[in-house]
């Protein structure tokens, strides 16, 4: 049987294996974490440069609307007014039957 020392001896022995498997799985969970956070913030970092290529070709293509709608205006001025008097009588009738 073994003595009160021995016993003592192989609680402290335990008592630091059990301290240094908790550290260990802090550490495991601190690092699978701070990678959790990295994989996030690479995916907002490529978000956020599609979002701006998307905005830049979007406001590209915006002017490049406005500018062949100015275009056709200056060229068909007479079809501009024809088309805006048609869509008044449009939006009329249809805010008149309200």
């Amino acid at each position: 049987m073994a003595t009160k020392e021995e016993l003592e001896e192989q609680l402290d022995v335990a008592r630091r294996d059990i301290a240094a498997l908790a550290n260990m799985a802090g550490e495991t969970a601190r690092q699978k974490a701070q990678n959790g956070v990295d994989h996030a913030r690479q995916g907002i970092d490529g978000l956020s440069q599609e979002t701006r290529e998307l905005y830049d070709r979007a406001r590209q293509e915006g002017a490049q609307l406005r500018h062949t709608a100015e275009r056709q205006v200056e060229q068909h001025p007479m079809a501009t007014i024809g088309l805006a008097f048609a869509a008044g009588i449009v939006a009329a009738g249809l805010l008149g039957r309200r």
